[in-house]
């Protein structure tokens, strides 16, 4: 007892010294930072698991913007006077009750779909019977000498590859732009193989012997051949004929960096790929705030910002972890709805003094290739003519250094001004970049002829991960780009004369699934919405080879040089080897008054400009 009358006085002296230590409290939010702060954390949250299109939780964010639209005033907007503008996409395949797998090599047996082997979402659907040939990791890469089907007959054969390549899945590997599955099927149906079966291989480091999931990628076309994923049993037994292992028949590629390719003696296949695509529904959420003036109220000024994330992960997560975990999607792009309403809150607060009207969007599936955005410049709900230009908010909640990046600033003459004349208070350092093409949703609409600018605090290490959660957001940050973009829009809402247009030089488009990996160029930008083969275009870069050709918006490529192509990944296949300055016939599809027409135009490649996001 004696021991603690001595002792709490001790410890309260010390509770006494670290409360006196302890820094000033952090200064409380302003009221729009609270608001802010309160958006991201509701969007950002568990509950909403990521808000990926399509899904339950990505209805509820959409659900909730509508809701706030409402609270501040705006009047809904989307077809016949509703909050939402609803469209369907592709977002995987189901499987149906006809999947079969039987080999026949030193024994004969059927598989069952599901434990030992799974079709992959590219797959086409069909049947397939052949002999089967061991092709490696399924590789051609002429750049590097290396080639897994050089000496090798695959013609109405059946194909059986490594994943990844010689390096494992090192995405600094040289082979790395050739190891997707979709470019690995690309090659198999251009050599003239009936089916592609992929394996783990079992000296890839830290890759387990799974099926490859059911998951989409950014293209909705199949790949033109079967493909099934098998797991190692499958691919054992298929080899058992030849005498040799999965494991032999990898480490003599993987020792070596060569090919050593080989036909699997008395080994066949027979399949059935049964799948269908599965189809699911999003919305863009539209309010209108209309102008006080009665002519120019006709006029719109659009402001934009997604509310779609990753959901549970998928392709394009960078998490390092397997298995779905929640991809909060705070920054990206939490942040950017977050500022998207406080914009509306101020402008409906003087809408008095508005001439022009508003027109807010929260869209849907820009994470999935821009695909709302895409579909409301393709089906309006205003007067395409009366847009005056786009205003887009994506990942604007880490204003890190004062540091703001500020794109699309060559899209119309007037903007350099107006921006400078907004930093005059806001005192940001701004980075301009004039593009109007990039892999967000200002993109379609400068694809369509509009201004627009895109306001963005810059990359950062979690994201597309896990990690982007609302603690790690700056709600202040995300105040101050809002009274940096807020006058701007104010300026063009009000200004006598709507701002020009004008078109960019030079510049990328999106990134078309490890394009970025090549040295040439093309200038097409394409358009992630389209479901039919070939690859169609939304736009072409001013000044690009494509436009020098004479490619145009609405083009279809349906053949680059002697390639096939049937989506963006078989685009990017063709490019591998192509140097810049070489000259290339595409075959182009074109509706000439409404009639499908077929031209040749040759084109010269460029090389690449370095990109701008």
């Amino acid at each position: 007892m004696k021991t603690f009358r001595v002792a709490a006085p001790l410890a309260l002296l010390a509770l006494s010294a670290r409360a006196l230590a302890q820094p000033a409290p952090a200064a409380a939010l302003s009221p729009a930072a609270a608001r802010v702060k309160a958006d991201v954390a509701f969007l950002a949250s568990d509950d909403l698991k990521g808000r990926r299109a399509g899904t339950p939780e990505g209805d509820r964010a959409a659900a909730w913007v509508a809701e706030q639209f409402k609270k501040i005033g705006l009047a809904p907007a989307g077809p016949n006077g509703a909050w939402m503008q609803p469209f369907d996409f592709i977002d995987g395949v189901d499987l149906g009750a006809k999947n079969r797998l039987e080999t026949a090599a030193a024994a004969k047996k059927a598989w069952t779909v599901g434990n030992d082997f799974r079709p992959l979402a590219f797959s086409a659907a069909g049947v397939a019977e052949g002999d089967v040939v061991f092709a490696g990791y399924g590789i051609v890469a002429k750049d590097l000498g290396y080639d897994d089907y050089a000496g090798l007959d695959v013609k109405d054969k059946i194909v059986l590859i490594l994943r990844y390549s010689p390096d494992g899945d090192d995405e600094k590997s040289a082979f790395s732009p050739f190891a997707a599955l979709r470019f690995k099927a690309a090659v198999a149906r251009e050599k003239g193989a009936k089916a592609m079966l992929v394996a783990a291989g079992p000296l890839t480091k830290d890759v387990p012997d799974d099926l490859i999931a059911l998951r989409t990628d950014a293209a909705f076309s199949d790949a033109g051949i079967v493909a099934v994923s098998v797991k190692r049993p499958v691919a054992e037994a298929l080899l058992a004929g030849s005498g040799k292992t999965l494991e032999a028949a990898q480490k003599a590629i993987d020792e070596t960096k060569k090919p050593a390719s080989f036909a699997a003696a008395g080994s066949r296949a027979a399949l059935n790929v049964d799948v269908m695509p599965h189809r699911v529904r999003a919305a863009n959420v539209i309010g209108l705030l209309k102008g006080a003036d009665p002519v120019k109220s006709a006029e719109i000024v659009i402001v934009g910002a997604h509310y779609d994330h990753l959901g549970l992960g998928g392709m394009t997560s960078l998490s390092s972890a397997s298995g779905p975990q929640i991809h909060h999607g705070a920054d990206d792009n939490a942040s950017g709805v977050a500022a998207l309403l406080e914009t509306a809150r101020d402008l409906a607060a003087r809408r008095a003094t508005l001439r022009r009207s508003v027109l807010f969007i929260s869209f849907a599936a820009e994470e999935l290739g821009t695909l709302g955005s895409l579909h409301f410049t393709k089906n309006p709900t205003v007067s395409w003519d009366s847009v005056v230009a786009m205003f887009n908010l994506d990942m604007v909640g880490r204003l890190r250094e004062n540091k703001l990046d500020v794109q699309g600033v060559g899209t119309s003459p007037a903007w350099k001004g107006l921006v400078e004349a907004s930093n005059v208070d806001a005192k940001l350092k701004l980075a301009l970049l004039d593009g109007g093409f990039g892999p967000s949703d200002h993109s379609p609409f400068y694809a369509g002829k509009k201004p627009v600018l895109f306001a963005f605090t810059g990359a950062h290490g979690d994201y597309h991960k896990p990690s982007d959660t609302a603690d790690r957001i700056d709600p202040e940050g995300i105040v101050r780009v809002v009274k940096f973009i807020e006058p701007i829009v104010v300026a063009v809402d009000s200004a006598p004369e709507r701002i020009a247009y004008s078109e960019v030089k030079g510049g990328t488009g999106p990134s078309t699934g490890g394009s970025r990996s090549f040295r040439v160029w093309v200038g097409g930008i394409p358009d992630f919405s389209e479901e039919g083969k070939g690859v169609k275009l939304s736009g072409v870069t001013g000044g690009s080879p494509a436009e020098k050709a004479g490619l145009q918006a609405g083009d279809t490529i349906v053949k680059f040089g002697d390639k096939e192509l049937r989506n963006l990944y078989d685009y990017t296949y063709a490019l591998q080897g192509r140097k810049p300055g070489e000259k290339v016939n595409l075959v182009i599809r074109r509706d000439e008054s409404g009639k499908m027409v077929d031209k040749t135009l040759e084109v010269t490649l460029g090389s690449r400009p370095d990109a701008t996001k």
